[in-house]
């Protein structure tokens, strides 16, 4: 269900919270598709959700990938299903933004309550 969002994720977002088995392991897995661009609302993404989709963001929590930064891999793709980038080139995958000084996900994540560095649910 849509729902209102925020920048930098979009004005509309949809989150599913699930798991992903990996090599035998069942890991926390977050997708939320994110909505923008000129008519957005929770209605107009309800009815059309192809035409307001700019991108989809991913978190899966995978043991000893990342233990100073919730075991998270980070992700954001297009809506053509290719990774995005940041202003600089980097494709916007792995431990995104984890770097002096600290923005992107992990830098906007850590400031998450509960300290699991997901800010709903």
């Amino acid at each position: 269900k849509a729902y209102p969002g925020q920048h930098p994720h979009g004005a509309v977002l949809q989150t599913i919270y699930t798991s992903l088995n990996l090599e035998g392991q069942d890991n926390r897995l977050i997708v939320k598709r994110n909505y923008g661009g000129d008519g957005v609302s929770v209605q107009s993404v309800a009815e059309n959700p192809d035409r307001f989709l700019a991108a989809v963001t991913v978190m899966y929590q995978r043991p000893g990938y990342d233990p100073d930064n919730g075991n998270w891999f980070w992700a954001k793709y297009l809506p053509d299903g290719s990774l995005d980038k940041n202003p600089k080139g980097m494709q916007l995958a792995g431990r995104v933004a984890k770097v002096n000084p600290p923005a992107g996900c992990i830098a906007c994540h850590n400031a998450a309550p509960g300290g699991d560095m997901v800010f709903t649910k």
